[in-house]
This record gives C-alpha cells, structure tokens and sequence, in this order.
C-alpha cells in the first residue's frame, strides 16, 4: 500500500467507494494512505459468550427483545484509542 502503485490502486478503492456512498472523492490525495479494517469474533460456549472485535464494527445480543452490547468500536479519534 505504501508504494507508488499500490496507493494508485488504493486511490481507484477509495473513489468506488465515494461514488457508492454519495462523498466526494476530490480531496483524495494519491499520497495519502486511506486504509482500515473491521471484525467481530463472537464464540458462545456453554459457560459464556466471548467478544473480540477490532475497529468501529459492533456486536450486540438480543435476548427477549433486550439488546445488550457485547462490544465497543474502536474509533482512532477517540483519546483512549490515540
């Protein structure tokens, strides 16, 4: 992603995915590196349900119609995250 060609692919990424989401794409600069991830891991045994997650994704429980949040999004603006 850090060389000449990958950010140019990176770039074509980053406005396909303006175009889908209504932004607009223009102020990308091609030197700029734009990237990220997301996942949840849930695993539910008999004794407990376990939560990993990564990124701003969210996992949450509905049980009778209650949610519980299994987890928090990580958010790199946040100043427990910096």
């Amino acid at each position: 992603m850090l060389t000449k060609e990958g950010k140019k692919e990176l770039g074509k990424i980053v406005s396909a995915a303006s175009k889908l989401s209504g932004e607009d794409p223009s102020g990308f600069e091609s030197d700029v590196v734009h990237a990220g991830c997301t996942a949840n891991v849930i695993m539910i045994t008999k004794a407990e349900i376990l939560c990993a997650n990564a990124g701003d994704s969210r996992a949450v429980l509905s049980r009778k119609g209650k949610v519980k949040d299994l987890s928090v999004d990580h958010k790199p603006d946040t100043p427990k995250e910096k």
